[in-house]
């Protein structure tokens, strides 16, 4: 029976390094105290040294997990989200097909169902009067006018 993509049996692969690692260790031959020891002068380690500063400070300045789009840190489209299943009227559906081409021609690339159904949801909760304004449409409110 095949393994899956991605998946490994630990104990298959762990033999052949184990092997390349031997192999490579031939061709080096014997480690002394010598070869460990550095073999650059006091002078050169001083620009190492130098060089290598900015780097540290390149590395604190990293970005955070929030801080990348939630579209390139996630696994899977559905990572993060919870299922919650509503139920929408046919003429909706239908209607949804050209919402998913309108949004990838403004994107310039596809978009996932998930992706755009939970963007409306933030849009939504961004402008309630822009809901309220449909459910009036639908026949709430009908007592306030």
């Amino acid at each position: 029976m095949g393994l899956k993509s991605g998946s490994r049996d630990a104990g298959l692969d762990d033999s052949e390094d184990d092997v390349e690692q031997s192999d490579e260790q031939r061709q080096e031959g014997p480690r002394t105290e010598d070869d460990s020891s550095p073999t650059t002068s006091p002078s050169e380690t001083t620009d190492e040294q130098t060089e290598t500063e900015p780097r540290s400070k390149s590395v604190s300045q990293r970005p955070t997990m929030e801080s990348i789009p939630y579209k390139l840190r996630r696994d899977k489209v559905n990572e993060g989200r919870e299922q919650v299943p509503y139920f929408l009227r046919e003429e909706i559906i239908e209607a949804e097909g050209e919402l998913q081409d309108t949004l990838e021609a403004l994107l310039g690339e596809s978009v996932y169902k998930s992706d755009y159904r939970e963007a409306a949801m933030v849009v939504a909760q961004r402008n309630p009067e822009l809901i309220a304004e449909v459910l009036r449409e639908w026949g709430y409110d009908l007592d306030a006018t």
